[in-house]
């Protein structure tokens, strides 16, 4: 692993510390996911890129056919 050292907004490191806190989650973790996220919009992966090519939705409708038609416990409702 690499250790960096990185400057941020006030607010910013706040609002990770809270996160972090909250959630028990480590902030480093939450800032190496964090940027992974962004490289991954900003670059995109050409294995999901040629795997979307070929995909029909079929298999994403199979799921969904699969799920029973009933409605929610009433703590599930939105």
């Amino acid at each position: 692993m690499t250790e960096l050292s990185i400057k941020l907004p006030d607010k910013l490191h706040q609002k990770v510390c809270e996160v972090s806190r909250k959630n028990n989650i480590p902030i480093d973790e939450i800032i190496a996911a964090s940027l992974a996220q962004k490289l991954y919009h900003i670059i995109p992966d050409p294995y999901l890129e040629e795997r979307a090519k070929h995909a029909t939705g079929q298999g994403f409708s199979l799921v969904l056919s699969q799920i029973p038609d009933v409605s929610p416990e009433d703590y599930d409702e939105l």
